[in-house]
C-alpha cells in the first residue's frame, strides 16, 4: 500500500470534513431565523390569505424592546405593506405620563397629568389595555394628538375609539368634526369606565377632545384605538419599560383588556429580559409564562401566540484600577467591562421549552442574534441591553422574515392538501 498516498487521502478526508462541517455551520445560521412549532399559527395563517376583506388584529405585547416602538413597528409595517393597513391601532400619550414611545405621533394637553405602570410598586388595579393610566385632577381635561406625516406609520384614521374613566356617567364628550358614541368600556373596571367612539366623515390625522363635567374627582385616560376603515393588519404595540410576565399577571385586568378591546387574532409576547436581570428561579418564571398564556386563551380561545426570547443582552461591571500619577499620589481609573449574562440563556431555554411541550410557536431570537453577531454589530445601545435604532429595525425585519418563511410554507402545504385550510374556518 502507497503510505503517503494514504496520507493525502487522509489529508483529503479531513479537509472535506472541516468543508462540510463549515458548510453545515453556515446552513444552521442561515435557517436560525425561524418559527418553531408554526403549525400552531395557521389559523392567523388562514386569515393572511383572506385579509383583502376583514381586519386581523394582532397584538405585539412586551417590555422596554417594545415599548420604543422601532421593533414591533418594524414587523407592523412590512406586514401591513404585504396584507394592508387598517388603521395605526393601540396608541397612549407616553410623553404626556414622562415616559418614552413612539415617534410617529405626540400627544399635548393644557392639564397636567400624573401616571400609574404596571411595573409600579403602588398601583391601581385598573390600568387599561397598555398596562399605563395618566390621571388628572381637572374637571373639564383636554388631549390633542397629532400624527407626523413623515412617521414611520401611516396615522390616518376614520375612527379613535377612546378608553377612559371619568368618575361619573354625567359627563359630556367634546371633539370637533366628529360623531362621538359613548358606551361602557368593554373591560372590567369601575361603573364608570367608558368608551367614546368618534366616527370622522373624511380621514385626518389630528383630533382634539374635551370632557365637561367630569366634577373634580379623578379623571383616568387609558389610551386609544385608532382605525381608518379599511382590511388588513390592525398592530397594536403595547410595550412597559422594566415589564415581567409576573407583572402583567399581577394585574391581570391588563391582559383581560387586551383580549375585549383589542381582540387579537395573533398575539406576539416579547418577555424574558427584565426576568434574566432579577432573582431568576426557572421554574417559577416558567409557570408564570404558564399564567399567561391561560388567560388569553381563556377569553381568546381561538388565539394563535407566538413566544419570542430575548437579545443575547451583557452584563455590565465597573472595574478600577489604580495608577500613579505623582510622586505619592495615585488615581483610580475606571472602565465598564462586559461579560455575558448567563440568565439569559436561562430565559431563552425556559420560554422554547415552554413552547415546545404546550404546542405554541416560538421564535428563539437569542439564536438568531447570536448567529447573525455581523449585522448586529454597531446596533447596540451603549447599555448592550437594549439596540439602538438601526438594532430593533433590523429585529423587527427579521421577525417579518421568520414569520414570512412559515406563511411561505403554510401556503405550499395548502396547495398540496386543501383540507388543511378548510380546517382553519
Amino acid at each position: 500500500m502507497n503510505t503517503g498516498w494514504h496520507n493525502l487521502s487522509k489529508r483529503w478526508v479531513t479537509v472535506l470534513s472541516l468543508l462540510l462541517a463549515g458548510v453545515t455551520t453556515y446552513a444552521q445560521q442561515v435557517n436560525v431565523n425561524n418559527i418553531q412549532q408554526d403549525t400552531a399559527l395557521y389559523n392567523v395563517f388562514h386569515s393572511f390569505t383572506t385579509a383583502d376583506s376583514n381586519v386581523i388584529s394582532i397584538l405585539h405585547l412586551g417590555d422596554s424592546h417594545v415599548q420604543a416602538g422601532y421593533f414591533p413597528l418594524t414587523t407592523a409595517s412590512l406586514l401591513q405593506q404585504q396584507l394592508g393597513y387598517a388603521g395605526r391601532g393601540y396608541i397612549f400619550p407616553y410623553n404626556l405620563a414622562g415616559t418614552n414611545g413612539p415617534e410617529d405621533f405626540r400627544w399635548n394637553s393644557t392639564v397636567r397629568w400624573s401616571s400609574e405602570r404596571v411595573v409600579d410598586r403602588n398601583k391601581s388595579d385598573v390600568l387599561g389595555p397598555g398596562g399605563i393610566v395618566i390621571t388628572s385632577q381637572n374637571e373639564a381635561p383636554t388631549l390633542s394628538f397629532t400624527g407626523k406625516p413623515d412617521g414611520a406609520m401611516d396615522n390616518n384614521f376614520r375612527k379613535v375609539q377612546l378608553l377612559y374613566d371619568a368618575g361619573n356617567t354625567n359627563n359630556t364628550v367634546v371633539a370637533p368634526d366628529a360623531t362621538i358614541t359613548v358606551t361602557p368600556a368593554p373591560f372590567p373596571g369601575s361603573p364608570t369606565m367608558s368608551m367614546a367612539t368618534l366616527d370622522f366623515q373624511q380621514t385626518s390625522q389630528s383630533f382634539q377632545v374635551r370632557w365637561e363635567g367630569t366634577g373634580t374627582g379623578p379623571f383616568h385616560f387609558y389610551g386609544a384605538v385608532m382605525e381608518n376603515g379599511r382590511n388588513g393588519v390592525l398592530y397594536h404595540s403595547i410595550g412597559i419599560n422594566g415589564a415581567q410576565y409576573q407583572q402583567y399577571n399581577e394585574i391581570s385586568n391588563t391582559l383581560l383588556a387586551q383580549m375585549a378591546v383589542l381582540k387579537p387574532q395573533f398575539v406576539i409576547i416579547s418577555l424574558g429580559t427584565n426576568e434574566a436581570y432579577g432573582r431568576l428561579d426557572p421554574l417559577a418564571f416558567r409557570d408564570e409564562i404558564d399564567k399567561a398564556v391561560t388567560l388569553i386563551r381563556q377569553q381568546n380561545p381561538s388565539v394563535n401566540i407566538l413566544l419570542t426570547t430575548p437579545p443575547d443582552c451583557m452584563r455590565a461591571i465597573r472595574k478600577g484600577v489604580r495608577k500613579k500619577v505623582g510622586k505619592k499620589k495615585y488615581r483610580t481609573i475606571y472602565h465598564t467591562a462586559y461579560y455575558p449574562n448567563p440568565y439569559i440563556s436561562m430565559v431563552t431555554q425556559q420560554i422554547m421549552g415552554y413552547a415546545r411541550q404546550h404546542g405554541i410557536a416560538c421564535w428563539n431570537f437569542n439564536a438568531v442574534n447570536k448567529a447573525q453577531r455581523d449585522r448586529f454589530a454597531g446596533a447596540w445601545a451603549p447599555d448592550h441591553i437594549h439596540f439602538n435604532v438601526r438594532g430593533y429595525q433590523l429585529q423587527g425585519q427579521l421577525l417579518y422574515e421568520a414569520l414570512q418563511q412559515s406563511y411561505s410554507h403554510y401556503l405550499q402545504q395548502i396547495k398540496k392538501n386543501p383540507v388543511i385550510s378548510n380546517d382553519q374556518r
